[in-house]
Parts: C-alpha cells; sequence; structure tokens
C-alpha cells in the first residue's frame, strides 16, 4: 500500500499509495474538492470512490472539514453509514486524499430520474426499505451523540451492485457534530 507519505513512483509520478487502484475518472466536484472513481487492482470487482480535499482556506494543511470527517468516520461501523477505507496524504502537495466503497447512485439521482425520465413515481416498496434504512442509520449515529447536520438526497447513497445491491448508506460527514447531553448549542443563535 506504500507508507502513506505520497512517495512517486519514478516511472508515472504517481504517488505510491495510488499505485494499488485504477483511476477510471472524475465522477464528482464540490466545495470540498473533487471525486473520483478508481477499481482496486487486487479486485477488479470492486469500484472505490476517492475524495481529493482541497486545501484549508489559509492555506496551512488539511481542513477542518475533512478532519471532522475522517475523525467520526474512523470510529463508527455500521451497514447505513458509508464507510471510510483509506486515508492517504500526498505530502509532496498536501494533498488529502480518502477512500470510500463506491456506491453508484444517490437518492437525488433516483428521484430525478423517476421524475423526469420515467415520469413514475418510486414503488411503495422501495421507498419504505429506502426509509427504513436511513432511519436505521440515523439511529445508529444519534445513539452514538452524533448529528449529520448535512442530511439531503445528494448526501444518501444506494449501492447498486454487487452484494450490497440496494443497501442504503449515510455519507458526508463534512458537517457533523458529536453532541453532548445535556444538549449545547451547537451554533450561536441556536439554529442547527
Amino acid at each position: 500500500m506504500g507508507d502513506g507519505r505520497g512517495s512517486s513512483n519514478s516511472n508515472n509520478n504517481k504517488p505510491e499509495w495510488l499505485e494499488q487502484y485504477d483511476v477510471i475518472g472524475k465522477i464528482g466536484e464540490g466545495t470540498y474538492g473533487l471525486v473520483f472513481l478508481a477499481k482496486i487492482k487486487a479486485n477488479r470487482s470492486k469500484s472505490i470512490a476517492i475524495k481529493k480535499f482541497k486545501q484549508s482556506k489559509d492555506g496551512d494543511g488539511v481542513s477542518p472539514t475533512a478532519i471532522r470527517e475522517i475523525m467520526l468516520l474512523r470510529e463508527i461501523s455500521h451497514d447505513n453509514v458509508v464507510k471510510l477505507a483509506n486515508v492517504h496524504i500526498n505530502h509532496a502537495d498536501m494533498s488529502l486524499y480518502l477512500a470510500f466503497d463506491y456506491a453508484e447512485h444517490d437518492l437525488y439521482e433516483i428521484i430525478r430520474h423517476h421524475r423526469d425520465k420515467v415520469n413514475q413515481s418510486i414503488n411503495q416498496y422501495t421507498v419504505k426499505s429506502i426509509l427504513w434504512q436511513l432511519l436505521n442509520g440515523l439511529k445508529y449515529l444519534h445513539s452514538n451523540w452524533i448529528v449529520h447536520r448535512d442530511l439531503k438526497p445528494s448526501n444518501i447513497l444506494v449501492m447498486g451492485d454487487g452484494e450490497e445491491q440496494g443497501l442504503v448508506k449515510i455519507a458526508d460527514f463534512g458537517l457533523a457534530r458529536i453532541y453532548q447531553a445535556p444538549l449545547k448549542p451547537l451554533s450561536e443563535n441556536g439554529n442547527v
């Protein structure tokens, strides 16, 4: 796997840790950075998503959002919460990469497909399954004192193939917080 220090292979100037993957291409972009689809060379049937974070706004290292996401995801494990597979730092340019299991769909994409392409609502059994899995994941998070704070259809992933087909996973923990009892305000104005 490499030492995580981003040492380069002289043949192609690719960080050593990245040698274990075949990067297929960019699949997403957000305020945090870029997401790439990759295949694991040792297991071609396994796809992963590699999230590359932008440097912090002041340019002095890793963003607090990335650190928060890493800290939370390394401590939790549930079928309905996205799994953090690896964390990599490229010291040459201080880039941070997170590797996750790849989900073929998100709930926003599924809703849009049914609304715009097939003009048919999602059947009630699928809706019930998605909702039950989502609530199951939220129950796990809340029982571990974690509030997501950015739950929306694009952050609800649906696995598309393999043994996890149809499995719903909550993703994107950049705004998540650990809360305490008694509850303390998470912001100055009391809004979460």
